[in-house]
């Protein structure tokens, strides 16, 4: 979820109430980036209502494109997750995403748009300072810049734990606690963080960013479930996605207070 004034009950607006979750085998970057062609086909809506939306809102044109995460986009990352959230302890640290993007990039995205640096800076997008070149050496200067992403790991259980929230800090070493942070042999995708940049909140780039991450997962095969937690006031915004409500979760993280939902996923179409 993202930050923003209260308006409505959809993660575009709230911002004390984040989709918390907020032996490793690492993915080449190299690998990850050559997703990124096949992914571009989840992008492109040039005709949905959100897409008309946010073009209102800013002053360049807006061609989204949804794209793995790597820890290249590191300080990307935190950038928007830093400006989304005002409340710290909702926020995912800069340690958590270098460990999240390294174990994990391929079941983390991000929402980016092309934009000349300049405008892009006038409009205060927060995350332009750590945007990539679309082109080496491309005469306009046109830059990636990420607007939302949405960070997830694996995990065994049908919900979202405190374990699966934690990482473990030394997760470098071969002695590193096996129960913290992502399971690679996991089948549940936990989601720990929405975020939207406050500059775009309230236009549905937040439902449009978790509508294409659910398509993703989905047709991947890589998992049997979605699960997050939200707030009380949120339950109905993801059921609307698809998401059913388990009741009150016993996780802690960040005081609390939150709800157990989980979306099972049908997987891949079958091919003829």
């Amino acid at each position: 979820m993202s930050a923003a004034q209260p308006r409505t009950k959809s993660p575009e607006d709230i911002g004390e109430s984040k989709c918390a979750i907020d032996d490793t085998v690492y993915e080449d970057e190299a690998i990850v980036e050559g997703r990124r062609t096949k992914s571009v086909e989840h992008k492109r809506k040039q005709h949905d209502p959100t897409i008309l939306r946010v073009q209102e809102t800013v002053p360049f044109h807006f061609s989204p494109i949804f794209l793995p995460l790597t820890p290249s986009n590191v300080d990307s990352c935190v950038a928007l997750e830093n400006a989304a959230f005002r409340n710290p302890d909702h926020r995912c640290t800069p340690e958590k995403f270098e460990y999240r993007l390294t174990t994990g990039s391929d079941i983390c995205f991000g929402l980016f748009c092309s934009v000349k640096p300049a405008e892009a800076r006038a409009f205060g997008l927060e995350t332009i300072e750590f945007a990539k070149p679309v082109e080496t050496n491309r005469e306009d200067g046109e830059v990636f810049v990420l607007c939302a992403h949405v960070i997830s790991t694996m995990g065994k259980g049908p919900v979202v734990t405190d374990n699966d929230m934690k990482y473990p800090t030394n997760w470098r070493d071969a002695s590193a606690p096996k129960e913290l942070g992502n399971q690679l042999d996991g089948r549940t995708v936990c989601v720990h963080s929405l975020a939207v940049s406050p500059k775009l909140q309230g236009t549905g780039i937040g439902k449009l960013a978790m509508a294409s991450y659910i398509q993703i997962m989905n047709e991947s095969g890589v998992a049997d479930r979605i699960a997050l937690l939200c707030q009380e006031h949120l339950i109905g915004y993801y059921e609307e996605l698809g998401f059913e409500n388990l009741g009150e979760s016993k996780a802690t993280f960040g005081g609390g207070g939150w709800y157990d939902m989980v979306m099972e996923l049908e997987g891949p179409s079958s091919k003829d």
